[in-house]
């Protein structure tokens, strides 16, 4: 059967007129007949629609089989045939019909079931393309996303570390707060330590001189007793400083701006201790020298 008969056969077996099935694929009536005439090849789309309409895959309705029954004399390119219909019958025998060439139209239905498959192949081809690209897209914003979840890990275990190390210094301040509130006695006690914790930094202000902030934490207290803070060089030079204290704490703190000879020469640190007796203990606190903008050397004088 050629692609016209197969049209043709599929379209009585839907019980639809050529008029009919020209309506449901949007060509005329004519164009139908020319199909089922072989006058003429549907196109690629029509093909598609044709074999969705009749519930058959492409190659079933495209195949076609060749024969050797008589074809329409009024097909220019069959010229051939009526001659050697005309020949002699041993001459017939001899060259039947089945080594014949095959009829043009059957190289129709081949080149248009390649150019479908070319189509198929560059829409398949396209499709793929794209879902690479987005595959791509996705995986670079995995990468984005992996390194901001690695800094915020970072961040997050420097945050951890701080607090840890807060929290050991406001214990070891807890600590000395509560031993001092248990002392009630007047007078301090020299044979024991005077001074349980000291930390200090010095600092550029906003003026851009350096200033020095300290803080103690007394090993002992006593009742009305109060502390303040000397300041020695090298080269003789001295001041005091009362110290302030944290309310509801035992933390005494000193911030004062350094001198231009205390940051050349270096100069100690010195607390001195007055109990309700009036009597004084001096403690030495820290030795600072070698003072830069971000650096210094520190000697810890107090036993720890």
């Amino acid at each position: 059967m050629t692609l016209g008969q197969n049209i043709q056969a599929l379209r009585h077996a839907a019980g639809l007129s050529q008029e009919g099935l020209g309506e449901k694929l949007g060509v005329s009536r004519q164009a139908i007949s020319k199909w089922e005439a072989d006058g003429a090849v549907p196109e690629v789309d029509k093909l598609i629609a044709l074999s969705r309409l009749f519930g058959v895959n492409l190659h079933d309705l495209l195949q076609v089989e060749e024969t050797g029954c008589e074809v329409p004399k009024d097909r220019a390119e069959q010229g051939d045939r009526v001659e050697q219909a005309e020949q002699p019958p041993e001459e017939g025998v001899e060259n039947p019909p089945e080594n014949e060439a095959p009829p043009r139209r059957n190289g129709r239905w081949r080149t248009a079931l390649c150019v479908l498959l070319a189509a198929v192949v560059c829409v398949q081809g396209a499709a793929l393309f794209r879902l690479n690209e987005k595959l791509e897209e996705q995986e670079d914003a995995l990468s984005g996303q992996e390194a901001k979840i690695q800094q915020l890990e970072e961040q997050i275990d420097d945050l951890t570390g701080q607090l840890s190390s807060l929290g050991s210094h406001i214990n070891r301040l807890e600590q000395a707060d509560s031993s001092q509130n248990e002392q009630t006695e007047a007078e301090l006690d020299p044979a024991l330590p005077l001074v349980s914790h000291v930390d200090f930094t010095i600092e550029t202000t906003e003026y851009g001189t350096r200033a020095l902030k300290l803080n103690l934490v007394p090993a002992q207290s006593a009742e009305g007793m109060w502390v303040r803070f000397h300041i020695t060089c090298p080269g003789g030079a001295a001041r005091s400083h009362p110290a302030s204290q944290l309310a509801d704490s035992s933390v005494y703190t000193l911030s004062m701006i350094c001198t231009d000879e205390e940051l050349a020469d270096g100069f100690t640190v010195s607390a001195v201790f007055l109990d309700g007796t009036d009597r004084q203990y001096t403690q030495a606190l820290v030795k600072i020298s070698d003072i830069t903008e971000d650096n210094w050397n520190a000697e810890t004088l107090w036993d720890q």
